[in-house]
């Protein structure tokens, strides 16, 4: 069943299946969902950022027993859906495929959170499409798009040096989903040897409704240097987390 919430039906996604290499010998022991900054798994920051009646969807794979025994022990209260990833390493692997996995559950407006995502702000609801973004420096390590005057996105790019101002921060808004899963199915392109969820991206832009870029002040706990520094932020700032 799907959730009513500020007068529209959505849920939240958000992926835990990959194994999280970039954080180093952590991931032998934790999924990075877990990782904690201020004492708090990442996870849960993402989990409270929703209004209890929104379902959430979540993608397992890699120590997916660790995920679904912590969040089932401590949000009793939530309505929490696990999907099952079967393959989430190795070629084809990757954020697309854990969507596709996900599809028959999200047949509404959703948001899409990837687990080392952390913003300071609000999360809409997705009642328009809109692509969390943020201001890089160089796009090389990211996706990235450009935006015309009133940030509709004009173009998406997956980890190419550009002139992008901004990056995708693993956070967007689904509204029109029946474009986004024709076109993330239809799209086998491989980057990077991972189906990427850009590829459903891409169908968006070509849509009358168009996305949006909707910019967020973004901390990545992808990597053991960003995990480091973003803990070191919230250390200093703890109302913020």
């Amino acid at each position: 069943m799907n959730t009513m919430h500020k007068d529209m039906m959505y849920k939240a996604v958000i992926l835990t299946a990959g194994i999280g290499k970039r954080v180093g010998q952590w991931s032998e022991v934790f999924n990075k969902a877990l990782l904690p900054i201020n004492g708090k798994p990442v996870i849960c920051q993402i989990i409270e950022k929703f209004p209890k009646n929104v379902e959430i969807v979540i993608a397992v794979g890699y120590k997916k027993e660790q995920v679904i025994m912590y969040l089932e022990s401590n949000y009793p209260d939530r309505k929490l859906t696990f999907v099952d990833v079967i393959k989430y390493t190795g070629e084809g692997s990757g954020p697309g495929y854990s969507m596709l996995m996900c599809k028959e559950h999200l047949q509404c407006p959703f948001v899409f959170y990837a687990v080392d995502t952390i913003v300071t702000e609000d999360v809409p609801a997705p009642d328009r499409n809109w692509y969390g973004a943020a201001e890089v420096p160089d796009t090389t390590r990211f996706q990235s798009c450009s935006v015309d005057e009133t940030m509709r996105l004009t173009k998406i790019e997956d980890k190419v040096k550009s002139d992008n101002k901004y990056a995708f921060i693993g956070l967007a808004g689904i509204h029109d989903y029946k474009t986004f899963w024709d076109n993330l199915a239809s799209d086998k392109t491989l980057i990077g040897g991972e189906l990427q969820v850009s590829n459903g991206f891409q169908g968006l832009l070509r849509t009358k409704e168009g996305i949006y870029a909707q910019v967020f002040h973004w901390f990545d706990s992808g990597t053991m240097d960003e995990y480091r520094a973003t803990q070191a932020y919230f250390a200093k700032h703890p109302d913020e987390y």
